[in-house]
């Protein structure tokens, strides 16, 4: 037999998609009653996994996907509706395979017993927990099947990635319902990385009806169309009868074909296939080469500047400067388009928080409405994987602490469930998400005086603040309300971590709440990670970038425009008072030859109604830069996100803007 070891990942993939498919359904059923159309989505994904695990060889999986189906079998039947407690099973086995799905992912194994599972799924469905051996072929072809030889051939979808393990799943599932005498190929003999194989035929015996056979070999996932043809049979004489074909001689899955066996999928079935699955480290290869090329063509565009300064215009000169235009223009679009290679739509995100809002809904008792919108805006799939812990939190505190019962909703003239909004949508050049409930909303005076408890602030310090200051307290390290701890919030910990994910992305956080009526947190995020446009600053004999997401705008300002206010300096600015740093002083670096400058760049940075004054030597300008991570062996530096690679060869470090509202204060 082949390595299916490769496939390991492919595998992977379809059996998130699976399973994520399943939990959509169960959820919709639960909601909204049973369809025909939902329990045949559930029963064949579950079909599609017992076959896939079982030609991989996980054994647990297509035990639990096996007696699943049968369960989904009889609701398909009408001997079976829906019931709260089915519903309840058919999320235990949820959880079971993925369980399964993580040490499968990590460890290449099984190792959850799914015995108990089993047997709940056994014994709600009546049948006798035992193997479901193939009964001997004698048994099977009885009197009422005639002896006939067949010869099947099976045509799979131009789309397969799992061509050679999808015919040994067919052969094998073949190898049950008839006596096979031939195969072709012989997959024993075949290579693993013959992707080109993507048809088989059989020549057997079948031994159940032939409508069964038909049915059977088309569920499988993949199988693009079938063709039957009936060869003499076993009694006649080789100069007996010619061949007779069967009245359906070709049948694609679910939809139909043309009936000529020699004909192949179309080619607007072909055109139809628009989309490829490629590994994620090839895709951060491409993005890596796309950056370098972005680096080079910015050295390119100096030594072209260099080259008119030093010999003025000419054929050459004016050649050169054509070549590096249309390189600048080339180069752009690949960015762009690499770029938009790496966005996924933020649905991947939003499709794990519908069951788990109703997991939170009866631990809590309370009746929660989940409504999701923008689920095709894009993001970049690093900061879509970034974003999962600090969603799911904001959603768990919202249903803890901001959704009330349902009695006192009732008694505050509310309806009895209550709403948590999940919205996603663009909005220049960065990703909105907002998330609110129409619960409590929060005590602004309850922050404060839970603060003062807790030691996070001074009684002056709470009596002095705005109420939003107040409520950005809840930001803070060790801060809760929780009057206990429970699984779902109220551990101390929690919001500061969320706050520093957000802004680690180089994303701000805001807080907006009304008591008695809500709480809406609105999250702001660049669209990706990898390529940012940067402001080139010197300060203290050296080169630093500050991202452009972060610079709200840049003045020059004489000396004495600078006050001092409690000892520290600040400037007026649109008519507000901004805290003036220098760049070097907060990266302990000497003193620049701009220090005492008669007028001094402000470069003025803005993290939600926050503004910081950050004071350089001089500014070199803006360009598009390529993140580079500083990497294990230097760790997390203060004050420094990454670094970048310059057009001239030099390296300049990226300030982490985020931590300058930290260390100088501003924004804690």
């Amino acid at each position: 037999m082949i390595d299916l070891s490769e496939y390991r990942g492919i595998f992977l993939e379809e059996l998130e998609d699976q399973l994520q498919l399943i939990e959509d359904e169960v959820l919709r059923l639960e909601q909204t009653g049973e369809t025909e159309a939902g329990i045949q989505q559930i029963f064949r994904a579950a079909h599609t996994l017992k076959g896939s695990s079982a030609s991989m060889g996980y054994d647990r999986l297509k035990e639990v996907t096996h007696h699943l189906e049968h369960l989904l079998h009889q609701m398909r039947s009408g001997e079976r509706s829906v019931s709260g407690e089915l519903i309840r099973l058919f999320f235990q086995a949820l959880d079971g395979m993925r369980a399964l799905q993580r040490e499968i992912a990590a460890e290449d194994r099984e190792k959850t017993d799914v015995s108990g599972l089993v047997q709940r799924l056994s014994a709600f469905a009546g049948e006798e927990l035992q193997e479901q051996a193939t009964p001997p072929p004698a048994a099977q072809a009885g009197a009422s099947l005639p002896l006939q030889l067949l010869r099947l051939h099976v045509w799979l979808s131009p789309d397969c990635e799992m061509k050679l393990p999808r015919l040994h799943l067919i052969d094998a599932k073949l190898r049950t319902l008839a006596a096979v005498l031939k195969m072709t190929p012989e997959l024993d003999g075949t290579l693993a990385h013959d992707s080109g194989i993507d048809e088989a035929s059989w020549t057997l015996a079948p031994r159940v009806p032939l409508q069964q056979l038909k049915d059977e070999i088309s569920s499988i996932m993949d199988v693009e169309r079938i063709y039957i043809e009936e060869l003499p049979d076993l009694d006649q004489s080789p100069g007996g009868p010619a061949k007779t074909h069967l009245p359906e001689q070709a049948e694609r899955a679910d939809r139909d074909v043309p009936e000529a066996p020699e004909a192949v999928p179309a080619a607007a079935d072909r055109a139809k296939l628009q989309t490829i699955r490629v590994q994620v480290d090839r895709l951060e290869k491409l993005m890596n080469l796309a950056g370098e090329l972005v680096i080079d063509q910015t050295r390119f565009h100096l030594l072209n500047r260099r080259f008119h300064q030093q010999y003025g215009n000419g054929e050459l000169t004016d050649e050169l400067g054509q070549l590096a235009d249309h390189l600048a223009m080339i180069t752009g679009e690949l960015q762009e388009s690499m770029i938009k290679v790496r966005m996924l739509p933020i649905e991947q995100l939003f499709s794990r928080l519908p069951r788990m809002v109703r997991d939170l809904s009866g631990s809590l008792d309370k009746q929660i409405e989940l409504v999701l919108e923008g689920k095709e805006t894009e993001l970049d799939r690093t900061l879509i994987e970034e974003l999962g812990d600090p969603l799911v939190h904001l959603l768990r505190n919202a249903a803890d602490h901001g959704i009330e019962s349902p009695e006192v909703r009732l008694a505050a003239g509310k309806n009895a469930a209550g709403t948590i909004r999940v919205a996603a949508s663009h909005e220049d050049n960065q990703v909105i998400l907002v998330i609110e409930d129409d619960g409590a909303g929060i005590d602004a005076e309850a922050i404060a005086r839970s603060a003062v408890r807790k030691g996070i602030v001074t009684a002056e310090e709470a009596d002095s603040m705005t109420e939003e200051e107040a409520l950005r307290l809840i930001f803070r390290p060790g801060f809760s309300t929780a009057a206990q701890i429970s699984d779902i919030s109220g551990r101390g910990v929690g919001m500061d971590i969320v706050r520093n994910d957000i802004e680690r992305l180089n994303g701000m956080i805001d807080i907006e709440t009304v008591k008695g009526k809500g709480t809406r947190f609105r999250i702001r995020l660049p669209l990706t990670l990898a390529i940012i446009r940067g402001l080139l600053v010197n300060a203290g004999g050296a080169t630093f970038v500050i991202p452009m997401s972060s610079v709200a705008e840049i003045i020059r300002a004489a000396q004495d425009e600078l006050h001092s206010v409690r000892g520290r300096p600040v400037i007026t600015a649109r008519g507000r008072l901004v805290p003036v740093v220098w760049l070097q002083d907060l990266l302990r670096l000497p003193a620049g030859a701009g220090r005492h400058a008669a007028s001094l760049p402000l470069i003025i940075l803005g993290r939600g109604d926050k503004r910081l004054a950050l004071a350089v030597d001089t500014l070199v300008g803006n360009q598009d830069i390529v993140i580079k991570s500083l990497g294990s062996y230097m760790g997390k530096t203060e004050g420094i996100s990454g670094a970048a690679i310059l057009g001239n060869g030099t390296i300049a470090l990226i300030i982490d803007t985020a931590s300058l509202f930290l260390t100088t204060g501003v924004f804690a």
